[in-house]
């Protein structure tokens, strides 16, 4: 059997090929609480890990969420983003370090915390006698290298081998495809808990064709969550600064679970009790459909990008997915329905919200297998790929393979040293986006590779050297310098490399998985209680926190500073 992995911000979701049809498998469903029964959640696993509050081990999914301990969330999201404490190097571009989760007063790097999640889905598997040692792991379209990376090396630390990473939109359209007749032009609109995902795909009736991806990396579900704690503080009046770690995780929950209440059409209003402070707050549709309003205007951005890419109108779409929980809020299919017309959105009962990447990712694992069924899947790449170069005050970005270009994708440039004499060539390879500079917020830096030159030459044309990319179908970035005078092989390498140092990714991760997963059953010794009460929780600031201020992994920021702690 062949298995696909949704590896997502909020919930994660494993599904199987059985060679006729996907099923999802029971990864936690026995631990789900009754007031989170909703439709598909029994399939979900949520995606935190947590310290238990009084036996202090370590606890995954249903459990986590609903622990009295301080729960680790969004690992998803800080496996791209740049940390807070990410220096720049020399030429000014810069690196992209590794988050940190504190967990049981320990730090471990976010790649470990990713890995502990999958482990507990292989584990879950056995449980069931299903050998999931290899899957087909989904990515946000728009997912950074560094996010790719880190999310195929935290599956392998986990005992999975990843046999390809697949975008979770044209996943969704597969699954869609597979039980559903018909050609045409999809687009996909894949609004989970932490990104949004718009891509538009070709299908004639046998090929998948991604035509363009436009995203946001960090709008959804818990942007809601934010939008609605706003409302109950500036109920309060003041910042509920006494509430106990315990009492922090309640609101924490229960602004969730009044989020997916007020998503209804036929609810009116919810009451929220707040038991610690003695008071009970009542907020209204019409307050939470106001307060989010701007996130789902924003959200139509990417619609609107991917249609511009291709010249296209809503008359050229044939039908509209809508994937992820946070795009079933009626008013989100409203806006979409604007802009692309409601005739074209398909029934959620066609397409499953919350599983179909996860289905999808089984269907093509299943056709990786099979020679005469791969090649019916044509991915494009996502962003422009490239090399920085001087540019006065600012770096240049030269772009070497451009974004929408079909994998595999390849390109190259020739590039003589910058000056007379020398020995070497950094090649900075970098994420990025045409037009815009390589030190700009639009680029993010994937290695910087220091090439040796054969010899040193005066005149620098006579060493210049050829950078080649080759862009595969797992969003793998392979590089080569080749010394253009000579043909001779200078450098070839897969780009797996994030720290400063130059340090592989997988470089510790091992022990360090295995001193994490050593606490499922044993305590947390000499954990610092008080570490929790410092950190921030998503709904709840600190006294000396600015007021429900986002950072980039859907923590809030302590005096801007992002923190996931337990």
């Amino acid at each position: 059997m062949t298995y696909g992995i949704d590896f997502g911000t909020s919930n994660s979701v494993v599904a199987r090929w059985t060679g006729e049809e996907t099923e999802v498998l029971p990864i936690d469903s026995e631990n789900l609480p009754a007031q989170w029964r909703e439709p598909e959640f029994e399939e979900l696993f949520p995606s935190v890990l947590s310290v238990r509050d009084l036996q202090r081990t370590l606890c995954f999914g249903w459990a986590a969420k609903t622990t009295t301990g301080e729960p680790v969330d969004a690992v998803k999201r800080m496996l791209g983003t740049r940390s807070a404490g990410a220096e720049q190097t020399d030429s000014g571009t810069p690196h992209l370090e590794e988050h940190h989760a504190w967990i049981g007063g320990e730090p471990f790097r976010s790649t470990t915390a990713a890995a502990a999640l999958f482990s507990r889905m292989k584990s879950a598997a056995d449980n069931h006698l299903l050998d999931l040692s290899e899957a087909v792991v989904t990515v946000p379209a728009n997912a950074t290298g560094g996010a790719r990376y880190r999310t195929r090396a935290a599956a392998l630390l986990a005992g999975i081998k990843v046999k390809a990473l697949l975008n979770e939109p044209t996943a969704a359209a597969i699954s869609y495809a597979n039980g559903n007749e018909g050609a045409g032009r999809f687009l996909i609109f894949d609004w989970g808990g932490g990104t949004i995902d718009v891509t538009v795909l070709e299908h004639d009736g046998r090929n998948f064709d991604e035509l363009s991806s436009r995203g946001i990396a960090a709008l959804g579900g818990l942007e809601f969550d934010e939008a609605l704690a706003r409302i109950f503080l500036a109920k309060l009046g003041e910042v509920p600064e006494k509430l106990t770690v315990r009492e922090r995780n309640r609101w924490r929950r229960d602004v969730e679970l009044t989020k997916i209440a007020l998503s209804r059409r036929d609810v009116r209003e919810v009451p929220f009790d707040l038991p610690a402070l003695g008071k009970t707050l009542t907020v209204s549709r019409e307050e939470y459909a106001a307060a989010v309003a701007p996130l789902i205007k924003r959200a139509m951005q990417p619609i609107e990008e991917c249609l511009s890419d291709l010249g296209f109108d809503a008359q050229d779409i044939e039908a509209v997915l809508m994937i992820g929980g946070t795009s079933q809020i009626p008013e989100a299919r409203e806006a979409v329905g604007t802009i692309l017309g409601a005739d074209r959105i398909v029934d959620p009962r066609l397409c499953h919200p919350m599983t179909a990447v996860a289905r999808g990712a089984a269907i093509y694992s299943a056709a990786l297998d099979n020679h005469l069924e791969r090649d019916r899947f044509s991915l494009v790449t996502n962003y422009d790929l490239g090399t920085a170069f001087d540019a006065g005050p600012r770096k240049g970005f030269f772009p070497i393979i451009e974004r929408n270009r079909t994998l595999i994708a390849r390109g190259e440039k020739t590039f003589p040293p910058a000056v007379p004499g020398a020995t070497s060539v950094t090649v900075e390879v970098i994420e990025g986006e045409k037009g815009f500079p390589a030190d700009s917020d639009r680029a993010f830096p994937l290695a910087q590779l220091e090439v040796k030159l054969p010899k040193p030459e005066q005149d620098p044309q006579l060493n210049a050297i050829t950078i080649q990319f080759q862009y595969d179908h797992s969003g793998i970035l392979k590089v080569k310098a080749v010394h253009e005078r000579t043909q001779k092989l200078l450098s070839e390498k897969e780009i797996d490399s994030f720290g400063p140092d130059g340090t592989p990714l997988q470089s510790g991760l091992d022990g360090e998985l295995q001193r994490l997963l050593g606490h499922v059953d044993t305590p947390f010794i000499g954990g610092d209680h008080a570490v929790a009460e410092e950190g921030s929780t998503p709904g709840i600031p600190t006294a000396d926190a600015p007021p429900l201020a986002p950072g980039p992994d859907a923590g809030l920021s302590v005096n801007g500073t992002p923190q996931h702690r337990l």
